[in-house]
């Protein structure tokens, strides 16, 4: 048996060790579980969607339960050549036993995310609410398939502070 050539995981790779999930998030663990997922995509349903936000909410309930192992993999900005390699990762990840939470863009602006997000076992729709319209949530729904969604998650609309913010964090290096 070799050993494995991937680099170690980076501390956003491996779930938190810290104080137990929230009660809801808890609750939308065990959800989604009842799916016996191993690739799982979170999907923002319009652009600028909170995706990774929830996938990392996701990674903070699964910290309690180490097996399988729990790996968040952020794909926003996926090249479209790109994409078929990462689910051939993300396969071989899977049948080395981890369980993958991949990030993807919004398919309605970055189609390129598209292969990753219907190789998945399953999926996560992100919506913020006061944000998301009606019709680029269910573009994503058709485009992925409906009944591949175990369901979704809603973020609040963030403040002009927190835009302000996230726009500082986006311009440093």
């Amino acid at each position: 048996m070799s050993a494995d050539p991937s680099p170690p995981p980076s501390p956003e790779e491996t779930p938190p060790a810290s104080a137990p999930p929230s009660p809801e998030l808890s609750r939308l663990w065990f959800a989604l579980d009842r799916r016996a997922w191993t690739f799982l995509t979170v999907i923002p349903a319009h652009p600028g969607a909170p995706a990774l936000d929830a996938a990392q909410a996701l990674m903070e309930a699964g910290s309690p339960y180490p097996e399988p192992p729990l790996r968040l993999v952020d794909a926003t900005g996926i090249e479209p050549a790109g994409a078929p390699r990462m689910v051939l990762e993300v396969r071989r990840r899977v049948e080395q036993g981890e369980r993958v939470i991949v990030v993807i863009d919004s398919l309605i602006t970055h189609p390129a995310s598209l292969p990753l997000a219907l190789a998945a076992d399953t999926a996560l729709l992100c919506v913020t609410l006061g944000e998301t319209d009606f019709g680029s949530a269910e573009k994503t729904l058709k485009l992925v398939g409906a009944d591949r969604f175990a369901g979704s998650v809603t973020f609040p609309r963030a403040t002009k502070k927190q835009r302000r913010a996230a726009a500082e964090k986006k311009k440093k290096p």
